[in-house]
């Protein structure tokens, strides 16, 4: 029983030591511009390989994170009505051995089509081998809202998302 514990133990404490949190831009010199004037279209690098794909059509945006290789090719992961700003100057990123596994992004959306009331809120994402899909949303008025944004993506590291 002690060893089975000790064993558990090691494990845990090697994989948190090889997760570490990443920060990049959502814009910037970095960043791969394909501003049209009716909209925004720009590609940002994220760590281990992954990229993120931000649109701003004015009402509706949107951002999709994938493998850079194939990031205009992708799904959109998330779409929302937009306000305000839309994103968050930088993605926080859980990366673990090297990988991107959930990433928390703040986002400006409307409540709704006939309701103009902005709210601002922290977008948590999983990230799977081959998926990438919404997690929770965090309400930035919310007390120790950024902590609890960074508990969720942990929680989000070790989800697995399910084909949509």
């Amino acid at each position: 029983m002690r060893r089975a514990m000790a064993a558990g133990m090691l494990v845990l404490m090697l994989t948190a030591a090889r997760a570490e949190t990443v920060f990049t831009a959502t814009n910037g010199h970095e960043c791969t511009d394909s501003l049209k004037p009716e909209f925004g279209n720009w590609v940002c690098p994220g760590p281990g390989g992954y990229a993120v794909h931000f649109m701003d059509e004015g009402n509706m945006v949107g951002v999709t994170i994938a493998p850079s290789r194939s990031i205009r090719a992708a799904p959109a992961t998330s779409q929302w009505m937009g306000a305000g700003k839309a994103f968050g100057d930088k993605i926080q990123w859980v990366v673990r051995s090297g990988r991107p596994k959930a990433a928390v992004l703040r986002i400006w959306r409307r409540k709704g089509l006939d309701d103009e009331t902005e709210s601002q809120e922290l977008a948590v994402f999983a990230i799977n081998e081959r998926l990438v899909c919404p997690y929770a949303v965090i309400d930035i008025h919310r007390p120790n809202a950024n902590q609890a944004a960074a508990q969720e993506a942990e929680a989000a590291a070790d989800w697995q998302c399910t084909a949509k």
